[in-house]
């Protein structure tokens, strides 16, 4: 069985590979890596399938489908083999996020996992919104003058078009819209759709998208948006057709050119003249038809189109872990304080508490033995512990298990959304216990983490129960089972001890230590 795992540039494989159960389309790209840490293609392997169709058609995935997909991934495999693959090659296999929309989607990675030695990941909104956060950056790096503009990143996936607007090179604001390539097939008739004229085409993707384009409009019409960056599985196919050789400019009028001459077209004329599979042939359509809905609604003429293969790109990131990407963890907690701000926070509370969280986190790494992207969880938990005050003072901290688990945060998918609900509604009154809601929902593993993250949290809280961030500097020692925080800046730290008396039991329950204060008299 092939090794699942993420890896570091510092001790590449001899070869490595990733696998993308997409959509319309099965890929893997193998990477070899040379002692110098810098890798090259090997192969890329990609054959149609039709999973998409399937969900949207059907709620589910067929059996012929899950075949398909089973003989594909063995060939696979056994390219890797003949590449000189053993059982200790890293081999990352995620599924595209649509899955969790089909109703038997535990059967297909079962499945897989059995036919294949494969433990498959569902490629959750958070990651493949950093997939596409990867690719922007390079776009940004490689064209200086988008640092400087006001930019928008249209992600028209299957099931959702993601939205990212860039304000001089960073994350301004993050939303996903129920508006996908192959949702707006299968909520079309097909019988009508495949009969169509050029003209009812049209009019039918318009009517079925009309709300979410609105919408579109209304989020980021008073932006003044200056570039519109168009990212896509089906739209990238094109690129080379949109734009001139070695350009990434195009139009509004050419998107709308190409979509004319396409719809004119039968599905064996668009797999001949543009290379396509017959799945992407059927999706070109509501592809070039949202993008240029979007680009009209926003009044945006000029157009990007990153050059690159879309699914190399999406494969070539796969390895690379949260800890690598460049910027990724600010702009997490930046979108974090912008939700706090929209729920009228405390910001200097929230400041101070996820200060003193990222201390005791670091001071006590030998206890909770929890990792980067945990600390991130709760840095996010820190700063928006006190949302639910937005709606009411009373039980704040259930309303702010509701607000986050309802929110959206850039770069993390529900389930990290879930635990960081979680980790703000323990802040205060009781810890977690069993037949609460989401927590009795959790892995045995999550609950753990929540916990943890909350014991920690707690405390930082008690140290500014004052609302004064009037605890500059904190020196934490362990020592005799017990967590001794001393507060060399404070004279009189009474008020701490008094919330720490209620604040502390769930630390001692998870870690066994007291939690222990001293002043600096």
């Amino acid at each position: 069985m092939f090794s699942m795992q993420m890896i570091s540039s510092a001790s590449l494989p001899p070869l490595q590979a990733s696998i993308h159960i997409g959509a319309s389309s099965i890929s893997m790209l193998i990477l070899e890596n040379h002692g110098d840490s810098e890798q090259e293609d090997c192969d890329f392997l990609e054959q149609s399938i039709p999973l998409a169709r399937d969900i949207f058609r059907n709620g589910s995935v067929s059996r012929s489908t899950i075949e398909r997909c089973v003989r594909i991934l063995l060939g696979y495999l056994e390219t890797l083999r003949e590449l000189g693959a053993t059982d200790e090659t890293p081999i990352r296999a995620v599924t595209t996020n649509i899955i969790g929309e089909a109703n038997n989607a535990d059967v297909l990675s079962k499945r897989i996992q059995i036919a294949c030695g494969l433990h498959v990941e569902n490629l959750d909104e958070g990651e493949m919104t950093r997939l596409i956060y990867l690719k922007t950056r390079r776009r940004l790096r490689d064209t200086p003058s988008m640092m400087k503009r006001t930019t928008l990143v249209i992600h028209s996936g299957p099931g959702n078009t993601r939205a990212l607007l860039f304000k001089n090179g960073r994350i301004a604001d993050y939303t996903n819209y129920r508006l996908g390539v192959y949702r707006t097939i299968e909520a079309i008739d097909s019988s009508q759709y495949e009969r169509g004229s050029e003209t009812s085409h049209t009019k039918l993707i318009r009517e079925h998208t009309r709300s979410q384009i609105s919408q579109i409009q209304h989020d980021y019409e008073s932006e003044k948006i200056e570039e519109l960056v168009i990212i896509g599985y089906e739209v990238q196919h094109l690129a080379h057709e949109l734009a001139k050789p070695g350009k990434s400019t195009s139009t509004s009028r050419a998107l709308a050119n190409i979509s004319s001459a396409i719809l004119n077209m039968t599905e064996e004329q668009r797999v001949k003249t543009y290379k396509l599979d017959y799945n992407t042939a059927q999706a070109i359509i509501p592809a070039l038809e949202i993008n240029l809905l979007i680009s009209d609604a926003l009044g945006v003429q000029t157009l990007r189109l990153p050059g690159s293969d879309y699914e190399r790109g999406l494969l070539l990131d796969l390895h690379t872990s949260y800890s690598l990407t460049h910027g990724f963890q600010k702009e997490v907690l930046r979108s974090a304080e912008s939700l706090s701000r929209k729920f009228r926070v405390h910001r200097k509370h929230s400041s101070q508490v996820a200060r003193l969280t990222e201390s005791l986190f670091n001071a006590t790494l030998e206890l909770h033995k929890l990792g980067d992207h945990d600390a991130l969880l709760l840095q996010c938990a820190a700063i928006l512990h006190e949302c639910g005050n937005f709606i009411s003072t009373r039980a704040h901290h259930k309303h702010s298990h509701y607000i986050i688990s309802n929110s959206e945060i850039f770069g993390l998918g529900q389930r990290d959304i879930n635990l960081i609900a979680l980790v703000a509604r323990y802040h205060r009154r009781s810890g977690p216990k069993p037949n609460h809601a989401g927590y009795r929902d959790l892995t045995s593993n999550d609950r753990m983490r929540v916990s943890k993250l909350a014991a920690i949290l707690r405390i930082a809280d008690a140290l500014d129960r004052s609302h004064t961030s009037r605890v500059r500097d904190v020196n934490i020692t362990i020592k005799k089972q017990k967590l001794i925080l001393n507060l060399p800046t404070i004279s009189d730290a009474s008020v701490e001890r008094i919330a720490m008396r209620t604040k502390a039991n769930l630390f001692r329950d998870i870690y066994g230590l007291e939690v222990i204060l001293q002043d600096g008299h």
